[in-house]
């Protein structure tokens, strides 16, 4: 669904966006409409069936993300979102989330490059979900991960990691809080109105 969100910003496509939660006629997303201006999140979608992988203290060094990746691309393991964050000027760590049905041979790629790398351990997590927020222009507009992630404090929905776009703002739920994520954010961006009375 982001991806197809993302294809139509780039392609000026018009895309008719429905619901997951609602009976509604959903929201159409095009290049440019008049009456939706103001309107930021135009739609929100969870995902249920994904892992997050986590290369812990991996040596930081120029090479080793390619290193890494080159053996997933190798084992045709699809990747969804990457965090890298550096632990200190010789370390870092570096977690990536993918479908459920690609772990088996994540795993086995990870195991393979490990001590290449240098990395101290693999966590792995197959209890997950990613919820996310889709929006054209997310980017220049201010508040809407503060909305986001308040709606998930309020319902007491722990984030285990965020990852940005210009369109996207995705957090990594535990899975089985993922449809109580879902509506929290849906009713935090009015994503059950109409498009012209939504509030971003």
């Amino acid at each position: 669904y982001t991806r197809a969100v993302e294809c139509g910003k780039n392609h000026s496509v018009k895309i008719h966006v429905r619901s997951s939660v609602e009976e509604n006629e959903g929201t159409i997303i095009t290049h440019e409409v008049p009456q939706m201006e103001g309107v930021v999140v135009s739609g929100a979608t969870v995902q249920k069936n994904m892992a997050k992988i986590d290369l812990v203290n991996v040596d930081n060094k120029p090479g080793n993300a390619a290193k890494i990746f080159s053996h997933l691309a190798k084992a045709r393991v699809v990747i969804n979102d990457i965090i890298q964050t550096e632990v200190s000027t010789e370390k870092a760590n570096l977690s990536f989330t993918l479908g459920i049905s690609d772990l088996a041979a994540a795993k086995e790629a990870a195991e393979r490059i490990k001590d290449e790398v240098n990395c101290e351990s693999i966590f792995i997590r197959d209890d997950i979900a990613e919820i996310s927020v889709v929006g054209v222009g997310m980017r220049t507009h201010y508040g809407v991960a503060d909305k986001m992630f308040s709606s998930l404090a309020e319902a007491r929905v722990n984030i285990d990691s965020i990852t940005t776009s210009e369109i996207r703002i995705s957090c990594v739920v535990n899975k089985d809080q993922a449809d109580e994520a879902l509506r929290a954010v849906c009713v935090a961006f009015g994503l059950d109105k109409p498009a012209e009375k939504r509030n971003a």
